[in-house]
């Protein structure tokens, strides 16, 4: 047994000795000028040997998300311009008492380099993770709710999910937009500045198709081959295959039933949703056909669906073309370009 192995061993033995003997420990007691809980990313790794690893490993950086109730949450992150795609690993429990750290059956020596941090020993191994300030209540929550529901699995393909970063900002744009088409409708601006205010909106909707236009074709391969697969396991979800009997056979969907399919829509097409609103202010009618247009309803089910003649359907397609590109198009022409995003 190398003389590393035993240290381990003891260390295991003191910290398990400790935890039994000082039940406050159930507390997770921390130094008064530190903290642990937050949001943690792997920086390096220095092996027994003295040689240090760089933080990520096939383009993936480790992140965990430390709670107060003792929980923490693991993952692998990797930033693809605004989008952030990650691999679920582990949720577990964890104990910091002075200079232990428990997690699983390991307990290893801890040390705090300064409250953004601290380095873990185990076998030899020393991890060094720094704090991040940057990330999102929302995003740690769609992260940890993430883990709770793709816990890592050995015999299972690695699922990749693409989390959006800009959906709300598009979102919040898109109101402003609103609210300055309203002002100046209530204290009659006159003519000139309205059309300058048209104009200006139209070269952003042309800047933003070209962005839409640029993110597909620059897209990563292993990015877009991520998205394919989540894709793939869409259409082939109970879910999905339900929601198709439900359509085919004509019934209405509930509101409840609407949220639930713009909520699965955004797990496999993140920036769907803000795409749109970011091109167009759309109204819910206009994006119900549209999210139905997304998962490959026929126009004819769309009219069953949304109560709508056949013709209707057709010439709200042809309006919303006619909106963002400034061109007359046909129905069809719409399809294509919801199928696009």
């Amino acid at each position: 047994m190398t003389k590393q192995a035993i240290v381990t061993i003891l260390l295991t033995l003191v910290g398990f000795a400790g935890y039994a003997q000082n039940p406050a420990n159930d507390n997770n007691p921390q130094p008064k000028e530190h903290t642990i809980i937050g949001v943690w990313m792997l920086e390096s790794e220095t092996a027994p040997d003295g040689r240090t690893t760089p933080s990520i490993y096939s383009q993936y950086t480790r992140c965990k998300i430390y709670d107060a109730d003792s929980t923490y949450y693991t993952v692998q992150l990797h930033a693809v311009g605004e989008d952030m795609m990650i691999i679920a690993h582990e949720k577990g429990r964890y104990r910091l008492n002075d200079s232990l750290y428990m997690e699983r059956d390991r307990v290893m020596p801890f040390e705090w380099v300064n409250d953004s941090t601290f380095i873990t020993d185990f076998m030899g191994y020393k991890e060094r993770m720094v704090r991040s300030t940057t990330m999102t209540e929302e995003r740690k929550q769609e992260i940890r709710d993430l883990v709770n529901k793709y816990p890592d699995d050995a015999d299972a393909p690695v699922k990749h999910f693409v989390l959006s970063t800009t959906e709300r900002q598009l979102k919040k744009q898109n109101m402003m937009f609103l609210y300055i088409i309203i002002g100046m409708a209530v204290v009659a601006v006159a003519v000139s500045v309205y059309i300058y205010k048209l104009r200006q909106r139209k070269r952003e909707i042309e800047r933003k198709l070209a962005d839409i236009e640029e993110e597909h074709t620059l897209r990563p391969v292993v990015v877009a081959d991520a998205m394919k697969q989540v894709e793939n396991e869409f259409f082939r979800s109970e879910y999905y295959l339900d929601l198709r009997r439900h359509i085919e056979a004509g019934n209405n969907i509930r509101p409840e039933e609407w949220k639930e399919l713009e909520r699965r829509l955004k797990m496999v097409y993140p920036r769907f949703s803000s795409s749109l609103y970011g091109l167009f202010n759309l109204s819910p009618t206009e994006y119900q056909l549209c999210m139905l247009l997304k998962i490959r309803s026929t126009p004819s089910e769309i009219a069953m669906v949304l109560n709508k003649d056949k013709s209707t359907i057709s010439s709200i397609r042809r309006r919303l073309y006619k909106k963002v590109f400034d061109k007359d198009g046909s129905g069809k022409d719409w399809d294509e370009f919801i199928l696009s995003l």
